[in-house]
């Protein structure tokens, strides 16, 4: 059985000493905090806090984002749950789901305890960051989010064209490691060089 306790202590380790500047969510200052059943992380840059669970088998990485379904008309509500339930069947390894007495929208990692390491744990971070971007992109909600969301993808697609990784590369990525399907993964690629300034880049994928 894992020691969840040395599990604890590792995590916390990974999230501690992060910088402003770094292009790697899990390098980033988090501030940390405990509730009963969690280690919740917090960053300025990220409109949402990541809850950690830790369970025998698995950690449960959690993102709450606020929307709130409970509270909506029958039709709003029957929407959002469609839009959730072909994003579910759209990527590999987020999912989403409905929590609480308010229905409150949510998506969820789970990783193995014995075989868990920092970069599974980063690409986690990357997982939930990518399916809030879909999310928040399918039921326009844009303005909700400040475009923080949207701003952290940018800087993770632009930091593969960084290190010089090819469009079918950054595709290979979104698809096989953050499991997002080709058709979106395109899309997100298109759309976020197609707003990019950066030297070069429209020669390079143009």
């Amino acid at each position: 059985m894992a020691d969840l306790e040395a599990i604890k202590k590792q995590v916390v380790s990974w999230f501690s000493d992060g910088t402003e500047d770094s292009k790697i969510l899990i390098d980033l200052p988090w501030k940390m905090k405990w509730d009963q059943w969690h280690l919740i992380l917090e960053n300025e840059k990220i409109p949402f806090a990541f809850l950690i669970g830790f369970h025998p088998e698995a950690l449960h990485i959690t993102v709450r984002t606020g929307v709130e379904t409970a509270v909506l008309e029958n039709q709003d509500r029957l929407a959002i749950y469609r839009v959730l339930l072909i994003l579910n069947q759209r990527l590999d390894i987020a999912k989403f789901m409905v929590f609480g007495i308010n229905e409150e929208v949510i998506a969820r990692v789970d990783l193995a305890t014995d075989s868990l390491t920092k970069d599974q744990m980063n690409l986690a971070l990357n997982v939930l960051l990518s399916s809030l971007y879909l999310m928040v992109h399918t039921l326009h909600l844009e303005e909700e989010f400040n475009q923080q969301v949207s701003n952290r993808m940018v800087m993770m697609i632009q930091d593969l064209v960084a290190q010089g990784k090819s469009r079918e590369e950054i595709l290979e990525f979104l698809t096989k490691n953050l499991g997002i399907n080709p058709q979106d993964a395109g899309r997100i690629i298109n759309e976020i060089l197609s707003q990019s300034d950066m030297k070069g880049s429209e020669s390079m994928y143009g």
